[in-house]
């Protein structure tokens, strides 16, 4: 069985081009897979020199859970704006994250981890997307949650 994590659809340069998040926040490494308008595989390898491990816990580093919340909605972001610009919408805009409902945590990622994200669209209307993200480590699921937001243009 093929591995996902071999398959890359967009590099960091590729992400950059679709989001403005950018190092230390830019929480996604790679895009694995994308189906335009229903879900998106996405994956980030942690690493001892994450800045977040230095103030989260140095001597027991554990990645923090609203990061695993931020990745789920910068791959939402990518998939809704890639998929609006493909559907003819293309003026500059920005996902903003506009609810997280039914959070779980259930695993905490430590270094060497890589995270996979999946996440699909439940719907789509006007400007709104409403998400069900769920973060993956060694295939147990990590964290998952419902999420919505909303594409706006940047200021």
């Amino acid at each position: 069985m093929d591995n996902i994590f071999d398959k890359i659809a967009m590099s960091m340069d590729d992400i950059k081009k679709v989001i403005p998040h950018r190092d230390p926040l830019l929480l996604i490494d790679c895009v694995h897979e994308i189906n335009l308008g229903k879900n998106i595989i996405t994956s980030k390898l942690l690493t001892k020199d994450d800045p977040v491990f230095r103030g989260h816990f140095p001597e027991n580093p554990i990645y923090p859970g609203v990061y695993y919340l931020e990745a789920l909605a910068q791959s939402g972001a990518v998939l809704g704006l890639i998929t609006r610009k493909e559907m003819g919408i293309v003026e500059s805009n920005i996902g903003f994250l506009s609810s997280i409902d039914d959070v779980r945590f259930r695993k905490p990622g430590t270094p060497g981890n890589r995270i996979k994200y999946e996440v699909a669209v439940d719907k789509m209307r006007g400007p709104f997307l409403w998400l069900k993200g769920k973060a993956y480590i060694n295939d147990e699921v990590a964290v998952e949650c419902s999420l919505s937001m909303a594409i706006a243009p940047q200021k």
